[in-house]
């Protein structure tokens, strides 16, 4: 019988019963999560439905930063307000594949072993190595839920250029499915991040020839369709888990030609810390670099109305899924998530378009969740990041998941007490080179977006404890402070002379200091419980 059917048989006998035989007000929606009844409590009524388990979708942008948000209404709308936001929520490292190992893993980069986006130190096949087959989706079908992944995996899936493979075995690896997933939509071949012309493996099966849809609309498209029963899943049932992972708006910022002409106006904001007045507390590089010039403003004003366009399909696709879940009766058991891998930054404190720092636009992501028990409007300031995101959807499932560096964020979500993590671990990955394949999945040049002396910034680790960020670089004797109360543009590193600014500071500034370098010296080598 069809949902539709079902639907309707469902409402005429609803009719004919009355709601007072059901022992309700009548409403055929209901206005929250199905909990069982509490010893002791009214007794469900004979021949009643047991309660649903709730469903996930998890949507996952990439390279967003919070300049976009207001260009993304749906989002805004549908999830942000209907549920919780998160305006302490961090990604380790502002980079894309170690960033998704952690929300697939629940692990910092030092422990699930993916410090890069590309071979051997990162990319798919060092995850392959680490994680893959160990990770949520397989703790998911452990209790009997069903995961659907549908776009970008990880960095160089389905294997690195230069792989020593024959073409029998490069094939194999196209067609290969990791375990967990019941239904698979990836790109394995052509250029994703350009959005109309790849090839994708799906459950398996390899596209023969091209496609040119555009690709998030391709992804649109495949997400509902398995919100409405495809591939086996069953959002009454319950138990069921999609990741939307989308390729927008990383660069090259695509969208379709019809988005061309809109938002012709728009300027990338001039927050206090673009094209910042003085760097010189700054270390690395980015004390070095001159103002921005007229053309390099352009450039970036340009370059930010390319990114609001190529996020407008996904913006429409949450509106179509929460409308789809909503006919469906399904929408107050679902979770809905959305967040970014990493941030962006464009002329902050001067530097290139890009990421891999450690400044708050590119490592203080969105992070928004709607659902059951989730009060609307709900702002929690607690400290939180992406691997949160695994043991969050692991307690949701009532999956039993190994321990990880994370923690679950359910029990906040529903009004809990504050988290007891005190601290969130920071760092840059190794920056990414050109690598292009011509039998495989195209990696964007990188020179566009990251110029040579952005790639030669010191590596760095660093801490924050969400009112102060501490940053360590690994290959010079210097340190940044910023306190992001009082300075959240960080503009004033309050350890812009080293030691000297450390011996001015009060006592109790200093172990503040103290502190976080502690901290700092702990979470590099932490795992499990020890990374709180």
């Amino acid at each position: 019988m069809s949902r539709s059917s079902r639907f309707l048989v469902v409402l005429l006998v609803c009719l004919t019963l009355g709601a007072a035989a059901l022992g309700t007000s009548g409403s055929l929606a209901s206005s929250g999560p199905r909990a069982p009844q509490a010893d002791g409590g009214a007794q469900p009524v004979a021949g009643a439905s047991e309660p649903r388990e709730p469903n996930v979708v998890m949507i996952l942008v990439d390279d967003l930063d919070w300049s976009l948000m207001p260009y993304l209404p749906h989002v805004n709308e549908l999830i942000r307000d209907q549920g919780a936001s998160f305006p302490n929520f961090y990604t380790e490292q502002s980079s894309c594949c170690p960033s998704r190992a952690s929300i697939l893993s629940g692990e910092y980069a030092h422990n699930h072993g993916v410090i890069g986006n590309v071979w051997p130190e990162g990319g798919y096949d060092r995850w392959r190595e680490t994680r893959e087959g160990k990770d949520l989706p397989v703790w998911l079908e452990q209790a009997g839920w069903r995961s659907a992944m549908l776009g970008k995996y990880l960095n160089e899936y389905p294997f690195h250029p230069g792989i020593d493979l024959t073409r029998e075995e490069k094939d194999a690896r196209k067609a290969h499915v990791p375990d967990g997933w019941q239904a698979w939509s990836a790109v394995v071949q052509g250029n994703a991040y350009a959005q109309d012309h790849y090839k994708l493996n799906n459950d398996g099966v390899v596209d023969t020839d091209f496609r040119e849809t555009y690709l998030d609309t391709w992804l649109g498209e495949r997400m509902l369709s398995l919100v409405g029963g495809a591939d086996g899943f069953d959002f009454d049932k319950g138990g069921q888990f999609v990741y939307y992972a989308s390729y927008s708006p990383h660069t090259p910022y695509a969208y379709p030609p019809r988005f061309a002409d809109t938002f012709t106006d728009e300027t990338y904001p001039r927050t206090p810390d673009f094209d910042e007045a003085d760097v010189s507390d700054k270390f690395g590089l980015t004390a070095t670099r001159p103002p921005l010039t007229a053309a390099k403003t352009a450039e970036i004003d340009e370059v930010f109305r390319k990114r609001i366009r190529s996020l407008q399909v996904l913006d429409d696709n949450v509106a179509r899924l929460v409308a789809q879940l909503d006919a469906q009766g399904d929408l107050d058991d679902t979770y809905i998530m959305f967040t970014s891998d990493n941030g962006y930054l464009m002329g902050n404190h001067r530097r290139d378009i890009g990421k891999y720092n450690q400044f708050q636009g590119t490592v203080n992501v969105p992070f928004f969740v709607r659902g059951p028990g989730i009060e609307p409007g709900t702002e929690i300031d607690d400290l939180a990041g992406n691997i949160d995101i695994a043991p969050t959807i692991a307690d949701i499932a009532g999956a039993e998941a190994p321990e990880v560096d994370g923690v679950s964020l359910l029990d906040r979500l529903h009004g809990g007490p504050p988290l007891d993590r005190r601290f969130f671990l920071l760092g840059r990955a190794l920056t990414p080179t050109q690598a292009q394949s011509a039998t495989g999945l195209e990696e964007p040049t990188e020179d566009y977006v990251e110029t040579d002396r952005s790639a030669l910034l010191n590596d760095f680790t660093g801490v924050t404890n969400g009112r102060f960020k501490l940053v360590r670089y690994t290959h010079i004797p210097h340190e940044e402070l910023y306190d992001l109360a009082n300075d959240p543009y960080e503009l004033d590193n309050l350890l812009r002379d080293d030691q000297a600014s450390y011996d001015a500071m009060t006592d109790q500034g200093r172990g503040i200091v103290d502190g976080l370098r502690r901290a700092l010296d702990r979470l590099t080598t932490c795992a499990g419980d020890t990374c709180r």
